[in-house]
């Protein structure tokens, strides 16, 4: 019998995380299949509309004062989702909101598992920001799991931050921690958020929604995302795999799609026609550029292959996945 606990769980990947593991329903976990028997989704709001999967338990409020007020609510679980975070471009316009939100909160909840008389499964939701390049010290063409993190914004140190405090909490076998680096998903429903990458999802959603977007950067911009789908797959898959198969690095990378801004211009294009990608502007934003252009643009996942992670699925296919919900599909 499983007891799963999904911070962050209104949010966009969190909810469609909790949809796939209803109370009731069987999940794999650290290579069992077990009946999920609990299931407490947090988030620091949660609207009237939420509602959540069958038999799912809400708790509202800020992660790190539920963990000092309610610790037994997190140390009974015995898998943990941690997904709960300030965007990188709230943590580039207010440092401490990242500090409170991201790094302190994670440092709470580290602790409370390790303080748990089972050993809870921990995955984390890191991200490829934790790699960064520099004109004087730039990425590698090709990212992979031996380049060494270098990150250049405070959303990608405070995320490496906890990686590596889970990592050695793990190695003191107090939890059992895997850390998965998401790269930015789309497309993502909704309005913009406070995300340097907001406008990967906004260039494609506003437009097959009759409104006009910006694209801050340039056609040429190589970036690397996930689809939605890819993103709940790989955090179920970390979930899911053995230990002994994850072996022992805590983190690793999430297969990923490698596509120019240009391109998924083109996507758009193809699947909603020339009218709709007429609706684009292109004015450069220095702010987001300096940050986007700082990520990987290719990434190499021999490691998340061998352990089990399948390839993402092509960026056209995500495009027609998210205007197939815009037109009712």
């Amino acid at each position: 019998m499983a007891n799963i606990l999904i911070t962050g769980a209104n949010g966009f990947i969190g909810s469609r995380l909790a949809a796939t593991m209803p109370v009731g329903s069987t999940a794999r976990l650290n290579g069992k299949d077990e009946v999920v028997e609990r299931l407490v989704l947090v988030d620091h709001v949660v609207t009237d509309s939420v509602a959540g999967p069958d038999g799912a338990e809400w708790v509202e409020g800020d992660l790190g004062a539920l963990v000092a007020a309610q610790p037994d609510l997190f140390s009974n679980a015995d898998s943990v989702f941690h997904l709960a975070s300030a965007t990188s471009g709230e943590c580039e316009a207010e440092l401490d909101l990242g500090i409170n939100a991201n790094l302190l909160a994670g440092l709470a909840l580290g602790r409370c598992l390790a303080s748990a008389a089972q050993r809870p499964l921990l995955v984390f939701s890191s991200t490829l920001a934790i790699y960064g390049g520099t004109p004087e010290a730039p990425l590698p063409p090709v990212v992979d799991d031996t380049t060494h993190p270098t990150p250049q914004n405070s959303y990608g140190s405070q995320k490496l931050m906890l990686e590596a405090f889970f990592a050695d909490l793990s190695r003191r076998g107090l939890i059992t921690a895997r850390s998965l680096r998401l790269m930015t998903v789309s497309v993502r429903p909704g309005r913009p958020n406070g995300a340097a990458s907001s406008f990967l999802s906004g260039m494609i959603r506003e437009p097959l929604q009759g409104e006009n977007a910006n694209v801050p950067v340039g056609p040429e911009l190589r970036v690397v995302l996930n689809s939605p789908d890819g993103a709940v797959a790989g955090l179920r898959h970390a979930a899911a795999a053995l230990d002994d198969v994850w072996g022992g690095p805590r983190g690793v990378n999430l297969p990923g799609i490698s596509v120019t801004v240009g391109e998924m211009a083109s996507a758009l294009a193809a699947v909603g026609g020339a009218d709709v990608a007429a609706r684009l502007s292109w004015e450069r934003d220095e702010t987001i550029e300096r940050i986007v252009t700082s990520w990987p643009a290719e990434v190499a996942s021999a490691r998340a292959t061998s352990i089990g992670f399948a390839a993402d699925k092509q960026f056209i296919e995500a495009v027609r996945d998210f205007a197939a919900t815009v037109n009712g599909g």
